[in-house]
């Protein structure tokens, strides 16, 4: 399993890298949604490094499988998973679920949001085993991609 880290998203190198991931994930999740336009893949380097987001990477030596950004939700007393990706080549080896781990035993007692496409299973399968469910349904953009927002609030166990 890989080691699991902050990033200093700020550094540009790294800010390089983590752009990288991200947008071979987002490119691969907007065939999955058959959306032509997908916003994320708007994202630029600089968005990265001036980011309020908190970024976590999944690390083999020192290659880049995975990463999550939690930053602030539109919802006071929420903090929202801003993005969760993994490698292409590196998915379905456990990185995605082991990035959301590391991200909600750090934000132990938060409230969790994430929203994400209706139809992207895998991503919504993740979420509802880890406790998150549906509160908030809506759509995006001129193709009206169909979004599913979830919340997690903290478990008994983290008050």
């Amino acid at each position: 399993m890989p080691r699991i880290e902050p990033l200093d998203h700020r550094e540009p190198a790294l800010a390089s890298r983590i752009h990288a991931v991200l947008m071979l994930a987002y490119a691969q999740e907007a065939k999955l949604l058959q959306v032509r336009h997908f916003a994320p893949l708007d994202r630029t380097v600089e968005d990265i490094r001036s980011s309020r987001e908190f970024f976590l990477g999944a690390l083999r030596d020192q290659e880049l499988l995975g990463v999550v950004g939690i930053g602030p939700d539109d919802e006071p007393g929420q903090i929202c998973i801003a993005s969760l990706v993994v490698h292409p080549a590196h998915q379905r080896q456990g990185i995605a679920r082991a990035l959301m781990l590391e991200a909600l035993r750090r934000g132990e007692g938060m409230v969790f949001s994430v929203s994400t496409g209706a139809q992207n299973a895998p991503a919504l399968a993740l979420y509802r085993e880890l406790g998150f469910v549906d509160y908030r349904w809506g759509t995006i953009g001129a193709e009206q991609l169909a979004l599913v927002k979830l919340r997690r609030p903290p478990t008994n166990k983290d008050c």
